[in-house]
């Protein structure tokens, strides 16, 4: 299907046009490579499936019309021996040609909405707001740049209203014809957009309309702006070394910010039935889950305006990538011109979202597949249109910089490592991937796979299709991980069991890594597990959530472990033998901005069905933003019956802080 042509054809009929009126063909988003023709003859041609455009039909059609869009087939390299190569002189992206996460499928069509519109002799074409805070934050300067087309238009007037619907701000100007209008004002004590977790979402409404000399409203503009400052600073610490500049931290309002979240996969594997619909339960679930930052995976499409809109509602910070991933990408002069058109129509449609906070580059550049540095072509260009357009957002080249690491995506690494041990033995200023792999319930296991397949699980096209086996270049048995399970607690009798015991160590995986990485800061400042959601039905992978909208038990680990204020545990390792000294560490983890008074941490043991009290920690006052280290727990493991134990921590008069883990019991 990928090496066809796709035609879209239609008949336009404009004689119901009034006096006055014009009639534009409006396209938003065309996947990947196009032409349009008109009676026959071709009006436009493009690649990229990011760049929207416009054709003016007025005067053009004496009755009827004929218009086509020919999609052409997916451009490829010609070398199919691996996925990276195939797509290396293209900007669309890379999830298509099969990367872990859903199976090939290189999409073709119109994937935004197309539609004829009908405006007056004169309109608005654009209109861009930009601003910029003073130091101090008390005062914003206001850059209004308005562009009129046609004839007839007497006067432009803007409104700026706060989230209450009071005027803050207005202004007029006469209009001469065809105009490009620029705008100044000042806005003084501007209320804050803050990050979910650290304030209110004060979202303006911005209004633009023009008028002829009638006063009659001839066209309109209506968007929501809100107003904050964001810096990548270097990490004042005596940890770092100074001078690194891999070693960032982001503020937000003169706010130093420790981000938690998750990467953002494509929520649908068509980018054409995407919408707000789809994005809204899962952007829910992460403001939920305490998340206050998604990273846009660069290997999947940019998400549509209500993704962004939905964004700014709820406090989700955005780190966007441009539609580069794990590719060794093209430096030819027609490369670079498609990516200099499309990541300029990025910007330019992004830009005025509040949530937009850091533009990358990819998805991990400088890696051993890349091999891409700053000084390759396309990332000096990114760098160099997002300061043009865009200069108050920071740009990183990379989510792989020198202290920036991904970490491991398996329970049990290929060196035989637990991820609790090899997260504890790491020191990183950001963890922008890691995660844990886990399989889906049994129930959901059975919508979409035989039953007959089920169990015993083996290697059919039915776990492979659904990524459960050969999804991961860390283990071929990924991201099911059966022979990890095995080692842990046995071969399982029955599907059930493996869920059971495959959930628990994506579960208690997930608590590890993204607790220690809390415990880290203020050197670390950010940890995003890979990731969020997924494209289709998974039967294993990383994600939180399964297609659409379905939390799996890792998302209520990561909501856990993500909680503003929390008592936690320091555990050096899952598996625990009889006659072991089991360890942990108290803590108390602190992402809130706010004091709060000292109190009593109870710790218990559950072994089998016998409770035993552990230990107990009277802590002190937590001060704003910070940690509070407590004493250890040491307990003999006693024999036990069952194959796992629990530790639970009780915080008195604060049974929201309290946080419950398993481990896994060996008699030998």
């Amino acid at each position: 299907m990928e090496s066809v042509y796709w035609i879209y054809r239609t008949r336009i009929d404009a004689r119901d046009l009034a006096k006055g009126e014009r009639l534009f063909l409006v396209c938003e988003g065309v996947d990947y490579q196009f032409l349009v023709k008109l009676n026959g003859v071709v009006e436009y041609a493009q690649e990229g499936m990011f760049t929207p455009f416009e054709i003016e039909l007025t005067n053009r059609l004496e009755n009827e019309a004929l218009v086509e869009v020919i999609i052409f087939p997916v451009p490829d390299s010609g070398d199919f021996s691996s996925r990276q190569s195939e797509g290396n002189a293209s900007v669309k992206p890379v999830a298509g040609y099969g990367c872990g996460i859903h199976p090939r499928l290189l999409s073709s069509g119109i994937w935004k909405s197309a539609y004829l519109e009908k405006r007056q002799s004169a309109y608005i074409e654009s209109a861009t707001l930009n601003y910029w805070l003073e130091e101090d934050l008390t005062q914003a300067h206001l850059d209004l740049s308005v562009e009129i087309r046609g004839e007839g238009a007497q006067t432009v007037q803007w409104v700026l209203s706060d989230p209450n619907g009071e005027v803050s701000e207005a202004q007029s100007m006469e209009v001469e014809e065809e105009e490009d209008l620029a705008m100044n004002a000042e806005l003084i004590d501007p209320l804050l957009w803050w990050p979910n977790g650290m304030g209110r979402q004060n979202l303006y409404t911005l209004l633009i309309s023009l008028h002829d000399e009638s006063g009659t409203l001839v066209s309109q503009v209506t968007r929501s702006v809100g107003f904050k400052r964001v810096r990548l600073l270097p990490n004042p610490l005596p940890e770092i070394e100074p001078g690194k500049a891999e070693s960032l931290t982001l503020e937000v309002n003169r706010t130093i910010v420790f981000c938690k979240g998750a990467i953002w996969a494509p929520a649908e594997i068509f980018p054409g039935v995407m919408g707000g619909d789809t994005y809204r339960p899962l952007l829910e679930l992460a403001k939920a889950a305490h998340f206050n930052l998604l990273r846009c995976w660069g290997g999947g499409p940019v998400n549509k305006e209500p993704f962004f809109e939905q964004c700014d509602e709820l406090g989700l910070m955005v780190w966007q990538e441009f539609p580069l991933a794990n590719n060794r990408y093209s430096e030819t002069p027609e490369f670079l011109d498609t990516l200099n058109r499309e990541s300029r129509s990025i910007v330019a449609a992004l830009k005025s979202h509040v949530c937009l906070t850091i533009w990358g580059s990819g998805s991990e550049r400088f890696d051993s597949v890349d091999r891409m540095s700053e000084q390759h072509p396309a990332l000096r260009l990114l760098n160099a249109n997002c300061y043009e357009l865009d200069p108050e957002t920071p740009f990183i080249a990379s989510c792989a910089l020198v202290d920036w690491g991904s970490e491991s995506r398996l329970f049990l690494d290929s060196e035989g490592f637990e991820c609790f041990e090899r997260i504890q033995t790491v020191r990183r200023a950001a963890y922008p991937s890691f995660g844990c792999s886990g399989v889906s319930s049994a129930d959901y296991l059975r919508r979409f796979m035989p039953e007959e397949e089920l169990f015993p699980v083996k290697e059919s096209e039915s776990w492979k299709a659904h990524h459960a086996v050969e999804a991961s270049d860390e283990d071929s048995g990924a991201w099911l991980c059966l022979d990890t399970i095995v080692d842990y607690f046995g071969r399982p009798e029955s599907i059930e069991e493996i869920v059971r015991y495959g959930q628990t160590l994506q579960v208690e995986g997930l608590k590890a890594m993204f607790e220690e990485m809390r415990r880290q800061k203020p050197v670390c400042s950010m940890a995003l597990c890979w990731c969020l959601n997924e494209p289709w039905p998974s039967a294993a992978n990383n994600s939180l959530v399964n297609w659409p909208a379905e939390p799996k038990p890792a998302y209520d680990a990561a909501r856990k472990s993500c909680r503003p204020i929390l008592a936690s545990a320091c555990v050096p390792k899952f598996a625990w033998k009889m006659g072991e000294i089991f360890e942990a560490e108290m803590w108390i983890l602190n992402d809130a901005w706010r004091s709060e008074r000292g109190g009593m941490v109870e710790a218990y043991l559950k072994f089998d069905d016998e409770e035993r009290f552990a230990l107990e920690w009277n802590f002190d006052s937590l001060e704003p933003n910070r940690n509070q280290m407590g004493p250890i727990l040491r307990v003999t493991i006693p024999r036990l019956k069952g194959q796992t134990f629990q530790l639970e921590l009780r915080v008195e008069a604060r049974p929201e802080w309290n946080s419950q883990y398993e481990f896994c019991y060996q008699e030998t």
